[in-house]
């Protein structure tokens, strides 16, 4: 009876603890029903499904409650979006498929909101006050609405994307042809000079992914990590794979092409461009297509004869400086591993990682390098009015106006972004990893070593108490 008596609370002390460790960790979160995206103290959540109602013309729309981008509805010209919440919200964040056309938010306060002007997929909005109730009347164009996110006054969560338009004069036009190369050929250029410096960065894609629909939502998510605050231009051309530039020909006419490149520079006017490897990175002919062609606008955006229709639009325009990645003249060796205060001392490289980390359906293809063949960090300036790089550290060297740009700007990161947790929406997609993984991981396997060493601490003590119980002298 004595052993059961020391063994049995010693037994139910460590069971409730190991239970403990695996429920709680540190702040009181419960692990079990976390949610994907991390907590913030101050940020207040949406209000979840079941708090609030959404009809369509008086149909119920489940779809556009659950807060999962892979379910949404299809609305058209003339249907009215009707929001009945149970308890008062002021700001409102729509999700949608594709771009939408523009529509009017009559939040019940007697005022009428545009939106839809900008094209955001993602799609937030302030309202003048609290309400309960809200009506978005689609005015033109058919689109399909994922989610409408209802939030009460205060900060946002991380993930909730407040979008500026697209530049009129941008600092650094980055000219990817796919989403998420960006992040791997371009490396910390983003999080760079979007985030730590604060310029005006456009970002601007040769191709569109219209047809996988998860992946524009990946592709604002991975920006938006980054730093941009810019939306981004997608081209109409549609993402098509071509293993030569012969046969990437004959797939894209190659007019549109660079009037499309020629039309991007006119409209941005960049001091600096950032383009892909003329190679193709890993041969992709599109790469190749998008490289060469903006070789050929960089000559013929100046001149207004070429391509008049652009020109009569956003005048001419001669870019101070291109950089290709890899190309092999003038190089440089870009250093993207000096912390950024943006993102709480992570470094250019490894917010390049966290940017590609939020393309989750391309995860088990590429990842980003800062060695061998695709080398992130190499560039080589292919082009300039401005003269050579003399210090080879930087891609605004001799630009006055990037000199001139505001030091860091605390707001460039998203509210609760750290350099090690990136914060996601919730049911960014069905086969998304849910953030913080690996933390609940660690936290666990900790809790399981502790109370390994509990218990061999007690069966210690116990097994002393015996020997030496065991070493009295017994009486005959």
């Amino acid at each position: 009876m004595r052993i059961l008596y020391v063994r049995l609370p010693a037994a139910i002390t460590a069971v409730f603890f190991l239970l403990t460790c695996l429920f709680l960790y540190p702040g009181g979160e419960v692990l079990w029903a976390a949610s994907s995206a991390p907590s913030e103290e101050e940020a207040p959540s949406p209000l979840e499904d079941g708090q609030y109602a959404v009809d369509v013309n008086g149909q119920a729309a489940a779809a556009l409650t659950d807060q999962n981008r892979t379910t949404g509805l299809r609305v058209e010209e003339g249907d009215v979006v009707s929001v009945r919440a149970a308890s008062p919200f002021s700001q409102i964040y729509l999700v949608w498929d594709s771009p939408p056309g523009e529509y009017e938010i009559e939040p019940g306060t007697g005022d009428v909101l545009a939106g839809g002007q900008h094209g955001f997929l993602h799609d937030y909005t302030a309202l003048p006050g609290e309400t309960d109730r809200m009506e978005i009347r689609i005015l033109q164009k058919q689109a399909t609405l994922c989610d409408i996110y209802l939030f009460p006054e205060g900060p946002l969560p991380s993930w909730v994307q407040q979008w500026e338009p697209m530049a009129e004069k941008a600092d650094l036009l980055v000219l990817p042809t796919h989403a998420d190369d960006e992040h791997l050929f371009f490396g910390g250029t983003l999080p760079t000079y979007a985030g730590e410096r604060n310029l005006s960065v456009q970002v601007a894609y040769l191709t569109n992914h219209w047809e996988e629909p998860y992946r524009p939502h990946e592709l604002l998510n991975g920006l938006w990590v980054v730093g941009v605050r810019q939306y981004p231009l997608i081209s109409d051309f549609p993402d098509l794979y071509a293993d030569s530039l012969d046969t990437a020909l004959t797939l894209y006419d190659r007019q549109e092409v660079l009037a499309f490149q020629v039309e991007t520079i006119r409209r941005f006017k960049p001091d600096v461009i950032v383009g892909h490897d003329i190679d193709g990175e890993y041969g992709h002919g599109v790469h190749i297509l998008n490289a060469t062609t903006l070789l050929e606008a960089l000559e013929l955006a100046p001149d207004r004869s070429a391509f008049p229709e652009s020109a009569e639009t956003y005048g001419s325009w001669d870019v101070p400086k291109t950089y290709l990645h890899l190309w092999g003249e003038n190089t440089l060796t870009m250093d993207w591993n000096q912390p950024l205060q943006a993102f709480a001392g992570a470094t250019a490289f490894e917010m390049a990682q966290q940017g590609f980390a939020m393309h989750t359906s391309q995860q088990a293809y590429f990842s980003v390098e800062d060695f061998g063949p695709y080398d992130c960090r190499l560039f080589g300036l292919a082009r300039s009015t401005v003269g050579p790089d003399l210090t080879g550290d930087d891609f605004f060297e001799n630009i006055e106006a990037a000199e001139a740009a505001p030091e860091v700007s605390s707001p460039a990161p998203p509210p609760g972004l750290e350099a090690s947790s990136v914060s996601r929406p919730p049911a960014l997609q069905a086969n998304a990893p849910p953030a913080g993984g690996e933390t609940r991981l660690g936290v666990l396997l900790a809790a399981l070593f502790i109370a390994a060493c509990f218990l061999a601490a007690l069966l210690f003590f116990y097994r002393h108490r015996r020997r030496r119980r065991d070493k009295r002298p017994r009486p005959k």
